[in-house]
């Protein structure tokens, strides 16, 4: 857990996350549950698992951090055709281990539903302690406010002039933005190659390391 700089409240966690650590809230981004059930409904043979797999991680994240509430900065959900018997009878047991509020920030994936499995409800956005305000799409955000955000799915690639460029999901920092690594273990990600003033953060281990800009491809 590595404090934010400039913002002490905001922790970054090597699991892909961010803790506000004055309200106790975990914040994670693009889940996307029911991925890889779309993927199969359209006649791909794509594995099950990965609902699961992600429904225990933020379990195991929500009792290692002691949070008193999880966010999902949008994109809970990936599609209508996601949307299964199995799926709503993991999120109906999920919600119960969970044992703390869930709150979910409307993403464009989840706006695609015409309703929420299990009468969920989602917000536009959402304002933490602090006035940090957590949205899904950067592009939505505030001059001179603090935003948690996703939508991007950033991934960095980095080289080190000798091996082939590895690809590591990444926190990006810009305009008063920190976008979030996708959660989801079926999501994928998208190589950011960084503009002028940008800051990114990756996981090494179990801390977060800043990239100097020269590492960055």
């Amino acid at each position: 857990m590595t404090p934010f700089p400039d913002h002490p409240e905001i922790h970054l966690l090597s699991e892909g996350a961010a803790l506000a650590s004055d309200c106790g809230t975990l914040v994670v981004a693009d889940v996307h549950l029911g991925k890889s059930a779309t993927f199969r409904a359209r006649g791909l043979a794509v594995p099950e698992g990965d609902m699961l797999r992600d429904f225990a991680r933020l379990l195991t994240l929500v009792v290692k951090y002691k949070a008193r509430r999880l966010v999902i900065a949008g994109d809970f959900f990936h599609a209508p055709a996601g949307i299964t018997s199995e799926l709503e009878d993991a999120l109906g047991k999920f919600i119960l281990d969970l044992a703390v509020p869930l709150v979910l920030v409307a993403g464009n994936h989840d706006r695609k539903l015409k309703c929420l499995p299990l009468e969920m409800r989602a917000a536009p956005s959402m304002m933490l302690a602090g006035g940090v305000r957590v949205i899904h799409d950067p592009a939505e955000a505030i001059a001179d406010q603090l935003h948690l955000a996703g939508h991007w799915h950033p991934v960095v690639r980095i080289c080190d002039g000798i091996q082939r460029p590895m690809r590591m999901p990444s926190f990006v920092f810009r305009s008063q933005t920190l976008v979030l690594p996708a959660f989801g273990s079926f999501t994928g990600g998208t190589i950011i190659a960084g503009e002028r003033g940008d800051r990114v953060f990756v996981a090494l281990r179990d801390s977060i390391i800043e990239l100097p800009r020269s590492f960055i491809r």
